[in-house]
């Protein structure tokens, strides 16, 4: 497997001497650096651009001579992988550290291949490329990316504060309102920055490439939005049938719909009622489309109600701007009960 035939080893004297000449002059004029050694792990070749990389004469590299000027820190990772090599006579890649003939370190990325002949094993020939550059272009985007998610985990522990004091302060005025409408007012807007918070925690953990299991993440928006809402007696009904990951950036947006539509339900659809329904159901509507519907078995919508009153519903004004941002359409219905049916590419 990987194995390369070595055409090096010819039968005669004469064979092999134009055998070489013919390799040596294909692997000088390479632009990676080529070494080879026999069965019994001795180099006996290294091309032009190894010589010119250290600086040496071959007398110098046959041998072991290779190996003097590999990292004191690598060498017994190459000789393990090297020695793994030959009792198994596979492939073999790594990366090290090799002196240049300017004293630097370079790192050298080494792909060997065992040489075969007749079925016989010859030994290996393998070539370097110096991945210097490469390997420090991507530790600065470690770095880079590390400094960036240190920097955005900080602004979200400043959000995440912030909203959480905002709520604290909404509901302390709220307790201490007179007017019963300003003190409900209050009390939806403490509610509403508390479960965008929810949201905003759920989706921070999750890479942005990653994205999420949309259905998923629309139950646990359903349930908590149900819970600090407070209406006891109403059941949550779920029928997710599609599984939907999808970008962050789509998600967030319809768990804040969800967030919305569920804790409207649970306000204003059920007055007088000790127990209602509210369903949450998720499908794949075509190719590339899919659906979400959020509905109640409540009163349904007034005809006509200002929306910066308390009964106003004003999570329903809001929803319309949140479909936008998930590139989705929107029916809302009130056939008995509340029905909002969402369409969005996926």
């Amino acid at each position: 497997m990987g194995q390369v035939e070595a055409g090096l080893q010819p039968s005669s004297a004469a064979d092999l001497t134009e055998a070489e000449l013919r390799f040596r002059a294909l692997a000088d004029q390479a632009p990676l650096m080529i070494w080879r050694c026999d069965a019994a792990r001795q180099c006996d070749y290294v091309n032009r651009a190894w010589l010119e990389f250290t600086g040496r004469p071959m007398e110098s590299e046959r041998g072991q001579g290779r190996l003097e000027l590999v990292h004191p820190e690598d060498a017994a990772a190459c000789l393990a992988i090297f020695t793994a090599a030959f009792e198994t006579r596979e492939p073999f890649t790594l990366e090290y550290r090799l002196r240049r003939h300017d004293g630097a370190w370079r790192w050298l990325r080494e792909h060997g291949q065992p040489l075969m002949r007749d079925e016989e094993f010859g030994g290996y020939i393998a070539s370097c490329a110096d991945v210097t550059e490469l390997r420090e272009a991507q530790a600065g985007q470690e770095a880079a990316a590390a400094e960036r998610e240190s920097l955005l985990s900080e602004l979200h522990h400043r959000v995440k504060n912030n909203a959480q004091a905002t709520t604290s302060f909404l509901s302390l005025q709220a307790a201490r309102a007179s007017d019963k409408l300003v003190a409900q007012a209050l009390r939806g807007a403490a509610m509403r920055v508390m479960l965008a918070t929810l949201v905003q925690d759920r989706m921070f953990r999750v890479v942005e490439s990653a994205g999420l299991e949309l259905g998923e993440e629309l139950a646990t928006a359903a349930r908590a939005a149900l819970d600090v809402a407070g209406r006891p007696g109403l059941t949550l009904e779920l029928a997710l049938e599609a599984r939907l990951p999808l970008p962050v950036a789509q998600v967030q947006p319809l768990a804040l719909i969800v967030n919305e539509l569920v804790v409207n339900a649970a306000r204003h659809a059920f007055p007088g009622r000790p127990g209602g329904t509210i369903r949450l159901a998720l499908r794949q509507a075509g190719p590339g489309h899919a659906e979400l519907l959020v509905e109640d078995d409540g009163i349904g919508l007034p005809e006509s109600t200002p929306r910066n009153t308390p009964s106003g519903c004003l999570g329903l004004h809001l929803v319309p701007l949140l479909a936008r941002q998930a590139r989705a359409s929107l029916r809302l219905e009130s056939p008995g009960g509340t029905r909002a049916l969402l369409r969005f590419p996926c």
